[in-house]
C-alpha cells in the first residue's frame, strides 16, 4: 500500500537503483515522464514503469496520476530535494575530473578597461578555472585605446574594452550594451533633484579617469563633451572605477558611468542618476583578439571557451 504522507519510517535511500532515482530526477526537473523520455531517449512507459516501481520500493506515492498537471506529492517534494543534491553533485564530480586530467598549463593574458563589470566574462573565467584550474589568468586594467593597441600589434592575445562599433581588422565579440547617465553623490547640492537642466552642470567639477585627460576620453564623455560643452571643468581624476566612484560618492563632483556597474550605488543611495534631456549616451563593451594571432594551447581553449559562452548567450545581450 502507498503513502502519500513522509511520516513513515521505512523510506529507505539506500536501496533504490540509480537508474530509477534518474528517472524521478528528470520526470521531477522536466515536469512530466514524457519529456524526461525524450531526454533520456527512452520510450514513456519505461519511465512510468521506473517510478512506479521506484514509488513501490520506497513505499511512497512520489506523483498524483489522473491530474492534468503535473504535480508531486509532499513525499516526492521531499525526495526531489534530496535526488537533486546528488545529482549537482554528480555533475561538479565530473566537471572536476575532467579538468584534473586535461593536464593543459600557461597563462592567458587579459587587459580590461576599468569598471568593466559583465556577468558573461565572470562565466568565461569560472568554466575556464573549473575546466583547467592549473592556467594562470593575468588581468591588467588599462585604457581602451591602449588595449585595442597592444591587440593590434600583436603584444596582447585579448582585451575587453569600450567601443561604439567593432573594427574590422580585429575580432570583436559583444559581451555587454551599456547605457551611461550623469551621476553625483548623496552629499551633492544636486542629489535628490530631478529638474536639474544642462545649465545648472556647466560650471560643476566632473570626476573623469586618467585617459580623459590624457586626450583618450571614453566615448560617451566624449559625445557629451562635443555635443554639450560640459565635463572641461575637472574635479577629480584616477584611472581606476572604484576611486572615480568614490570620489563622486564624496561629494567632489559628477562623472559619467554606466548604470549597470552602479547599480548597487544607486539602491544604496550614495549615488545619484541625474535625468536630464541631453544625448544618449552608451558604449559597448567587446571581447577582442586578433583573428590572425598564433594562440598559445592555453590562450586557443580560454579563446574556444570565450566564443563558446558568447554564442549561447548572444539573445541575453542587451
Amino acid at each position: 500500500m502507498l503513502e502519500d504522507d513522509t511520516s513513515a519510517s521505512k523510506t529507505d535511500l539506500v536501496g533504490p537503483n540509480w537508474n530509477l532515482l534518474r528517472s524521478f530526477y528528470f520526470t521531477a526537473s522536466l515536469g512530466g515522464m514524457t519529456r524526461a523520455a525524450k531526454a533520456q531517449g527512452l520510450s514513456q512507459p519505461s519511465i512510468s514503469a521506473a517510478i512506479s516501481r521506484l514509488e513501490k520500493n520506497l513505499g511512497h506515492r512520489l506523483i498524483q496520476r489522473g491530474q492534468r498537471n503535473f504535480e508531486l506529492t509532499a513525499a516526492g517534494k521531499v525526495l526531489f530535494n534530496e535526488v537533486e543534491k546528488m545529482f549537482e553533485a554528480s555533475l561538479r564530480a565530473e566537471e572536476k575530473l575532467r579538468a584534473l586530467h586535461s593536464g593543459l598549463v600557461g597563462t592567458v593574458r587579459i587587459e580590461i578597461v576599468t569598471g568593466a563589470r559583465c556577468d558573461l566574462f565572470d562565466e568565461i573565467l569560472r568554466l575556464m578555472h573549473q575546466r583547467h584550474p592549473s592556467v594562470i589568468i593575468d588581468i591588467q586594467i588599462t585604457t581602451s585605446h591602449r588595449i585595442l593597441q597592444n591587440v593590434a600589434t600583436g603584444e596582447l592575445p585579448f582585451g575587453l574594452c569600450l567601443m561604439q562599433r567593432p573594427l574590422s581588422r580585429l575580432s570583436c565579440s559583444l559581451l555587454l550594451r551599456a547605457r551611461y547617465s550623469l551621476f553625483c553623490g548623496a552629499e551633492h547640492p544636486l542629489c535628490g533633484r530631478q529638474d536639474v537642466t544642462l545649465e545648472d552642470l556647466i560650471e560643476v567639477p566632473f570626476i573623469s579617469f586618467s585617459c580623459d585627460t590624457e586626450g583618450r576620453a571614453h566615448e560617451p564623455l566624449t559625445i557629451l563633451r562635443d555635443t554639450t560643452g560640459l565635463a572641461r571643468n575637472v574635479g577629480g581624476t584616477s584611472g581606476d572605477f572604484s576611486e572615480v566612484c568614490r570620489m563622486v560618492t564624496a561629494g567632489l563632483g559628477i562623472a559619467v558611468l554606466p548604470v549597470h556597474a552602479v547599480s548597487r550605488e544607486i539602491a544604496e543611495g550614495t549615488l545619484w542618476k541625474l535625468d536630464l534631456e541631453g544625448p544618449d549616451l552608451w558604449a559597448d563593451l567587446y571581447f577582442v583578439t586578433d583573428p590572425n594571432r598564433h594562440f598559445s594551447p592555453a590562450e586557443q581553449m580560454f579563446f574556444d571557451l570565450a566564443q563558446e559562452v558568447i554564442t549561447s548567450r548572444a539573445d541575453d545581450i542587451t
